[in-house]
């Protein structure tokens, strides 16, 4: 056989040379496999009268997206749609479980606890990592450094993570993290040997790298309210999750080794290789009955299936046709889910215990900021109407109601000068406050109070001003003032 002849089990690939294994659709770079080499048939075909499988064909043509290059930034246009809404709702509801916590002297003390318990857990936990992983580098697994290197400069960051390699028991799992800044991944070994083909494992890495890129990390710690909200909060995390699946596919530019990186995680990498990618997103049409469309909406990441067609139809728009879920299971997730932000019975009492707490700590600082405020302005008030009396009396010789110091004119025509007192301190009640006028015949003596409409719920205290210019404050509760042309200073505190 001659050295351009392929082999049954392998094929030259035309574009660089390079023998590639038969089952393998295309080469590592891009090019397809010639359509005179036949591909083995996949596992588990669909038989004669089986439903007919969604556009893509059990082993499509590799689908090569253009390399861009170095990114300056990261690229919105691979957030998927439902991200960007979800977030602003997150940072809305987010924003005002941490304002409720403020206004609380409790709050401010347990949420500090609280960040101070999550930086030192997160940071001891990266200390472990660091000791017992495999630091990736240039000289430590270089193809996998590589990967890291292209992933952070396609998606627009300034320097790649740090990337470690740990074992983990079996697991097949990645994940993207960040401390005071510094960014990592961590991969778990078995899914490093489960990917047979390089580019499915950069596929993995990259998504990760993709967390860091799109900001995810960058506001985890603030959106905490939010993603422990049942429904809506593991709504983002999996919108979030189908952003970073755009973000692999776009660094890795093959949909074949896309598809197929998502699948090491469902059945590992001999299956992956073997799979029917079709046969898969044909699971994703009956993952929307009760039960399963339940445990997905409950679940901080979407169903393996689905995230697999979703790609389909990122590249290829209406490929991909779409899983409608019952409508039950949006009453059923909170209670039955079985992972992610808020998942089962247990999320649910902790979320109803957070917002207990939240409620227990902020409602009566909310009060009680409410009861001083109204009692500032009554204050206010009664200081301005007394010093506008005593101006009134220097012009014109006498007291007289607050509505004749807003307008003179309607009282004494023979005046045309300004006005003593603004309208606002003439109103008989506002900000929770009743307020009452009480003048002598001769008009030589008054006296302006104003009382809390509800006592302990508008305000504590009543004040108390007279034609001698001093200004009193006593508890409406304990301390009866008789409407008089005086306050009665022996009955309450003077203020100075």
């Amino acid at each position: 056989m001659s050295a351009s002849t392929p082999s049954p089990t392998t094929w030259l690939c035309p574009q660089c040379g390079r023998r590639v294994p038969a089952r393998v659709p295309a080469c590592r770079c891009g090019a397809p496999q010639p359509a005179t080499v036949p591909a083995p048939p996949p596992a588990g075909a669909p038989s004669e009268g089986a439903a007919p499988p969604l556009p893509a064909s059990p082993r499509p043509p590799a689908v090569v997206l253009p390399n861009r290059g170095v990114a300056q930034g990261f690229d919105e246009d691979l957030r998927s749609p439902k991200e960007k809404p979800l977030f602003a709702i997150g940072i809305a509801f987010s924003s005002l479980c941490w304002l409720l916590l403020v206004l609380s002297i409790f709050g401010i003390f347990y949420g500090a606890i609280g960040l101070a318990f999550g930086l030192v857990a997160r940071a001891a936990f990266l200390g472990w990592v660091r000791g017992n992983g495999l630091r990736v580098s240039e000289r430590q697994l270089p193809e996998l450094h590589a990967a890291v290197v292209r992933s952070a400069a396609r998606l627009g960051l300034a320097e790649p993570p740090e990337c470690y390699v740990l074992q983990a028991g079996g697991s097949l799992n990645a994940f993207a993290t960040r401390l005071f800044g510094r960014r990592f991944v961590i991969v778990y070994s078995d899914l490093v040997d489960a990917c047979q083909d390089p580019r499915q494992l950069e596929f993995v890495i990259a998504h990760e790298v993709g967390h860091l890129a799109a900001g995810h990390l960058k506001w985890a710690g603030y959106l905490l309210p939010f993603n422990l909200m049942p429904l809506l909060g593991a709504a983002y995390s999996r919108a979030c999750e189908y952003t970073c699946d755009r973000c692999g596919l776009a660094v890795v530019g093959d949909l074949e080794a896309a598809h197929r990186g998502l699948i090491v995680l469902a059945a590992g990498g001999r299956q992956a290789a073997r799979a029917d990618v079709a046969a898969f997103m044909d699971q994703g049409r009956d993952a929307g009955d009760l039960w399963s469309a339940a445990a997905e909406l409950g679940s901080s990441h979407p169903f393996l299936c689905k995230r697999v067609a979703a790609l389909q139809d990122h590249v290829a728009p209406g490929s991909a046709l779409p899983a409608p879920r019952n409508p039950l299971a949006y009453f059923l997730a909170p209670f039955t889910s079985v992972g992610g932000a808020a998942a089962g019975l247990g999320s649910m009492l902790v979320v109803v215990a957070v917002v207990g707490m939240i409620a227990a700590i902020a409602i009566p600082s909310l009060l009680r900021a409410r009861i001083s405020a109204n009692e500032a302005v009554a204050l206010q008030t009664v200081k301005a109407v007394v010093a506008a009396e005593t101006e009134f009396v220097r012009t014109l010789g006498r007291y007289d109601r607050p509505d004749c110091l807003v307008a003179p004119r309607s009282c004494y025509a023979f005046y045309d000068g300004p006005s003593f007192l603004a309208d606002e301190h003439a109103q008989p009640a506002k900000n929770g406050y009743r307020f009452s006028f009480a003048m002598s015949s001769n008009q030589e003596e008054f006296s302006f109070r104003a009382e809390p409409l509800t006592p302990g719920q508008t305000g504590n205290k009543a004040f108390c001003g007279d034609w001698s210019g001093s200004v009193c404050v006593y508890d409406p509760r304990s301390v009866e003032m008789p409407l008089r042309a005086g306050c009665e200073f022996d009955r309450c505190q003077i203020l100075r």
